[in-house]
């Protein structure tokens, strides 16, 4: 029998209350109601704490962190109690016996207050550990789908379209130094033939499309602005029309065209300058529905990351997938990279997103052993003298 090295925990909303069920785990299912750790205002606060940056100042980011410890420590504590504490007590204890990858799969249903709370902060006690710095229990916002995504197999280079979109009316997008930080960070990928990056000529919609359906590429990456669209009340990326003008995209228009292309397995969204709602940079949002519409993965980098870390994480994140590794652990590898980088606790601002379930985007392509060669089977003739 196969052993399930996942905690699958899903959080929903019911008559009763809030709920949270363990699917599936190595130690059983449980399933008991929870109260939210904090009013809606609390939580607020709380975030905005953790958005302000404190520039170089080394107190206010010990300070965020202390915050972030608490905050995910009331998350972890509201979950993990009773049945469900003993199953993942349980669950740990097996996989580090067996020296497994725990991960940690947590369905949000479609519930938006369950949505809006910084479940990457989730903060274990016992272990004084936050599960999202650990490779060895990554944790993904998880939407289970009906069908399986086995992992693709690709021949290196993994291909990445870049799309840098800064339309007239906003606040100017250093385009040209974005790229060319983009590239010096990972520059040496491209050196070692495992990941070439291209930027899209122009970021519009079509001509989007066009590109994917001349070149296979596996990656794509947005960078620019996200904004809550006043008139339809979604959460909306802004690419440029023909005149250089911004057009609103959602995560479901996106997600939609990004499906169509069967080798592309992830949607990176870089936002800057973001008008957040509810304390929730809209990007976050579209990321969710890009995954909804039948993208494999989405990640979500903030704008509130500054230049430095912002560029580790891309450096660590993609070297990782460079190398195959899951996307769940290259996520918690990305995280540490900007803990290395700048302390606070910036490091759990990122979001991923996915329906594969052992977060394997991308496999190594193996071609098939060279057909055996067929035997010769000689057949002596004596002559024999008449």
């Amino acid at each position: 029998m196969t052993t399930n090295w996942g905690f699958d925990l899903l959080l929903d909303h019911t008559e009763d209350g809030y709920r949270a069920t363990v699917q599936n785990s190595p130690a059983g299912q449980a399933a008991r109601f929870f109260d939210l750790p904090f009013r809606l205002r609390e939580q607020h606060v709380a975030v905005q704490r953790l958005l302000v940056n404190p520039d170089d100042d080394a107190q206010e980011r010990n300070a965020q962190f202390a915050l972030a410890r608490e905050l995910g420590g009331k998350l972890f504590d509201s979950l993990f109690a009773g049945p469900i504490l003993a199953l993942w007590q349980e669950s740990w204890r097996r996989a580090y016996a067996a020296r497994h990858v725990l991960r940690v799969r947590l369905g949000l249903s479609d519930v938006p207050e369950l949505n809006a709370l910084p479940w990457e902060y989730l903060y274990d006690d016992t272990r004084d550990e936050f599960l999202g710095l650990s490779v060895h229990t990554p944790l993904v916002r998880y939407q289970p789908l009906a069908h399986i995504i086995r992992p693709l197999p690709v021949e290196p280079p993994l291909r990445v379209l870049v799309v840098m979109a800064g339309p007239a009316g906003y606040p100017p997008l250093p385009v040209g130094r974005d790229w060319r930080n983009l590239i010096d960070t990972v520059d040496f990928l491209a050196a070692d033939g495992r990941m070439t990056f291209e930027r899209l000529a122009r970021p519009t919609l079509l001509d989007l499309q066009r590109r994917l359906r001349q070149q296979q590429f596996h990656i794509v990456h947005f960078i620019g602005f996200a904004i809550r669209d006043a008139q339809s009340g979604e959460d909306v990326v802004l690419f440029e029309d023909e005149m250089g003008n911004g057009r609103t995209v959602s995560g479901q228009h996106l997600g939609q065209l990004l499906s169509d292309h069967y080798s592309v397995r992830l949607a990176i969204l870089s936002v800057r300058n973001a008008v957040r709602t509810d304390g929730v940079d809209p990007a976050a949002y579209a990321s969710e529905q890009l995954v909804r519409r039948g993208v494999p993965a989405a990640v979500y980098q903030p704008s509130k990351l500054r230049a430095r870390p912002s560029l580790a994480f891309v450096h660590e994140f993609y070297a990782a997938l460079a190398a195959f590794r899951p996307v769940d652990v290259a996520m918690a590898d990305a995280r540490r990279a900007i803990q290395l980088e700048e302390a606070g606790a910036d490091w759990g601002l990122p979001r991923l997103v996915s329906r594969v379930p052992e977060g394997q985007l991308f496999e190594r392509y193996a071609p098939p052993p060279p057909a055996p060669k067929p035997r010769l089977y000689m057949r002596s003739v004596l002559n024999q003298d008449k």
